[in-house]
């Protein structure tokens, strides 16, 4: 892609970053670059160029920058510096040492802290304070590539021959180059990386950039310490097995830890540990920490973590926790034991205590309480509910939206519906004072009832449903299930239930009378006869009691607000 020719003839000024668009529009490929580093809005040196891309950069940022092309990319590297190698080889058996210096060519000063690697055997080192290092590991072919690398350095690779041999072993090992971003930083970042992650492993994130290898298998005791030594960070395998815990760039096929994985990219298929999996990039698969999960990305199939689940992007698949989880963006289904978190739910929240939500949310059911910051579908619970908008129903206790009409609780305060203060008489001699809230198609009914006729148990407590079957707005007509308990909490205790039907007349915008007949089934203690009033249809008196079910008629008032 260096290599290839182009020709620039406009008469318009062009920048730097328009030029570069229009480079990468045209050939199929990327720049990257940190822009940062670059003068974007520059104007181009050479409006009108003909030559090669490689010479066209070279001639508008100039050999301060160095131009690396991999697999869809032309990347861009600020590397004024440049390194020198000086050093000696020792092959004894199936083992090559090589230890020496690594130099600044201008200067001739030690380099610390630079990276030394074999690219097919993936060994590597860092150099100390003196600029020294010494690199050993099994090789069958002693003619060796050793790459250094170094951040604001170029990279350079040497071939190293020893007398014996002047044949190097051809290259087969795979390479990559994946853009950065600023995951890894904040998962070195964090408290579990800066805990588990080494200041050498970070020194070669940092000097190696955005190049990574590919490995079949990799093993490690802890970060560092693995067949790939401190160059597993940079490798991307296959399989990869942690006996305490590892640090790699990435997994695409399987990875087990005893303890922990940490990954600076991407895991696909599966990824399991005893106590918890770190992951950069996103998780595709099934991912089961003991503890915890983190991922810095998205999650797309099945997480599983012992107490906590955590994604800063999105969640497309179903995500369990023991306790929490908690997702940045959207998530598809979540379950956990007491709470799940989220910014958008798009099925199915399920928790032993809450589900909240910044934004919209499909089906939530919780123990406790449904919070939705958007619109809702559904949402289930015993005590509190609350959405700006609900497409569906509402059931608890409690229930608050702005736009809800089937609120199925005691206590609904919705903004487009309707509560109001009841006072009535009805068939037996009760008087009721009822609070009755709710939306457009169904209310709660909450109050207490009072009986002026000398029984037993005079005061009684009830609670409802209704609904409003013709919501007009001077005539309307609703329907109503309301269950009565009147108890001396003694001896005595009776209870009553109704189905009524009441049509309405409204006078202004806050007075209603209504009256009606309803049907009710009352359960009575022995002796308690005279406890109800009405035109009987059947009853039945046995030792426990009396079951009685019989005709009625009640109305009264309404005082609307």
């Amino acid at each position: 892609m260096l290599e290839k020719k182009i020709k620039i003839e406009s008469d318009e000024e062009l920048s730097l970053r328009q030029m570069l668009d229009s480079l990468s529009a045209q050939n199929n490929f990327y720049f990257s670059y940190e822009s940062s580093l670059l003068e974007l809005n520059k104007t181009l040196e050479a409006p009108k160029f003909s030559g090669s891309i490689g010479d066209f950069l070279l001639k508008e940022l100039g050999d301060d920058y160095e131009y690396k092309e991999l697999p869809g990319y032309i990347i861009i590297r600020f590397a004024p510096e440049k390194l020198d190698l000086d050093a000696e080889m020792d092959t004894r058996f199936n083992t090559v040492t090589v230890k020496g210096y690594i130099k600044n060519v201008q200067t001739q000063e030690v380099v610390s802290q630079a990276s030394i690697y074999d690219k097919n055997s993936l060994a590597s080192t860092l150099t100390d304070k003196n600029g020294y290092f010494k690199l050993k590991y099994k090789k069958k072919d002693s003619s060796i590539w050793l790459t250094l690398s170094k951040e604001n350095y170029r990279d350079t690779t040497f071939l190293l021959l020893p007398t014996v041999s002047i044949v190097a072993e051809k290259e087969n090992r795979r390479f990559r180059y994946i853009p950065g971003d600023s995951a890894t930083k904040a998962l070195e970042e964090s408290f579990l990386g800066k805990a588990f992650i080494g200041f050498k492993q970070r020194l070669q994130g940092i000097n190696m950039g955005n190049f990574f290898a590919e490995s079949p298998v990799q093993m490690s005791l802890i970060p560092g310490l693995s067949t790939k030594g401190m160059f597993s960070s940079q490798t991307i395998s296959k399989f990869s097995l942690n006996l305490i815990g590892g640090y790699t760039a990435g997994i695409e096929g399987m990875e087990v830890a005893g303890i922990f994985n940490i990954n600076k990219r991407d895991v696909k298929s599966l990824q399991v540990a005893g106590i918890f999996n770190l992951v950069g990039g996103s998780s595709k698969g099934l991912q089961v920490g003991g503890i915890y999960n983190s991922v810095y990305k998205n999650v797309d199939g099945l997480q599983v973590g012992g107490i906590l689940n955590q994604v800063k992007g999105n969640v497309k698949g179903l995500q369990v926790g023991g306790i929490a989880n908690y997702v940045k963006d959207t998530a598809t289904v979540q379950i956990a034991g007491i709470v799940n978190l989220a910014d958008q739910s798009l099925h199915f929240q399920l928790a032993g205590i809450t589900n909240n939500t910044s934004k919209s949310a499909g089906f939530q059911l919780a123990g406790i309480s449904n919070i939705a910051g958007e619109s809702v579908d559904n949402q289930i619970t015993s005590i509190y509910n609350r959405a700006k908008v609900v497409n569906g129903f509402q059931f608890a206790l409690i229930n608050s939206a702005q736009e809800s009409d089937y609120p199925i609780g005691l206590l609904n305060f919705i903004k487009n519906g309707e509560k109001n203060l009841g006072l009535s008489i009805d068939e037996s001699g009760f008087t009721h004072f009822d609070f009755r809230s709710g939306g457009r198609k169904m209310y709660g009914i909450l109050g207490v009832a009072y009986n002026l006729r000398d029984i037993d148990t005079p005061i009684g407590l009830e609670a409802g449903l209704g609904i409003h079957l013709i919501p007009e707005k001077k005539f309307s007509l609703d329907t109503e299930f309301v269950s009565l308990t009147a108890s001396d909490f003694v001896e005595v205790a009776n209870h009553i239930q109704s189905f009524r039907l009441f049509p309405g007349f409204k006078f202004g915008n806050h007075l209603r009378i209504f009256a009606g007949p309803s049907l009710n089934f009352a359960f009575l203690d022995p002796g308690q006869e005279d406890f109800t009033k009405g035109w009987n249809i059947l009853e039945k008196t046995t030792l426990n009691g009396i079951y009685r079910s019989y005709g009625g008629v009640s109305g009264g008032l309404q005082v609307i607000f």
